[in-house]
């Protein structure tokens, strides 16, 4: 092991919570309830893999692009005052970086969004590597986001952590060949997904202690 690879959005920053309240909202101004499972499904989801959920849903893509748009109004009007981070989050990078592994953000949120999220909490500054939207050609759960940030780091990918608390995320991990630790947030692990974990977190505090369990086994 000689790299931990994070997550942003459900992992170290708190954005689902404020996502999912900016769903519902969006939802109240049309006057529709969008199904939970959807919402569900939303964690960890590209906006086209999402738009074309609402698509099937709805049936009306000129309704889907109304209401993202709606949505993303009232997101960008509450995330900066309404964003927290994760508990543990900060602990947990510092931790990563004392035991003397690279460290790397890789999310699909874009890079301005991110960077500014990272920034307030005074995170940006303790990565190696950062990959954002704009550097990648498949969002997960296709591999491409762990992918790049293994290779921005110059670290082959089995060894390398990814840390997650998406589906999506942990098959991302999953499909580049790392060691992928779930922190689950909104969904806990199906069968499938745990299948797929080294480890499954209660919180990020936990996150030294597995790592300390990698390392003893020589991951």
């Amino acid at each position: 092991m000689q790299a931990v690879i994070f997550d942003m959005d459900g992992t170290l920053i708190d954005t689902e919570r404020v996502s999912q309240a900016s769903w519902r909202q969006a939802a109240r101004d049309f006057g529709i309830t969008i199904p939970e499972d959807i919402l569900y499904a939303f964690v960890g989801c590209s906006i086209p893999n999402a738009m074309r959920m609402i698509d099937d849903e709805f049936g009306d893509p000129a309704f889907t692009e109304r209401l993202f748009t709606r949505r993303h109004e009232i997101f960008d009007a509450t995330w900066e005052d309404e964003l927290s981070l994760k508990p543990g989050a900060a602990e947990a990078v510092t931790a990563a970086r004392e035991r003397g592994l690279a460290v790397a953000l890789a999310t699909s949120s874009v890079r301005e969004r991110a960077v500014a999220s990272m920034r307030r909490f005074g995170l940006m500054d303790l990565f190696d590597a950062a990959v954002f939207d704009e550097d990648i050609e498949h969002h997960k759960p296709a591999p491409d986001v762990y992918l790049v940030a293994a290779d921005h780091l110059g670290i082959e990918p089995a060894r390398c952590v990814a840390v997650e608390d998406s589906f999506n995320g942990v098959r991302s991990g999953a499909a580049a060949g790392m060691r992928t630790i779930m922190v689950p947030d909104y969904n806990e692990p199906t069968p499938e997904i745990r299948a797929l974990c080294a480890e499954v977190l209660t919180t990020l505090h936990e996150l030294p202690t597995a790592l300390d369990r990698l390392k003893t086994l020589n991951v």
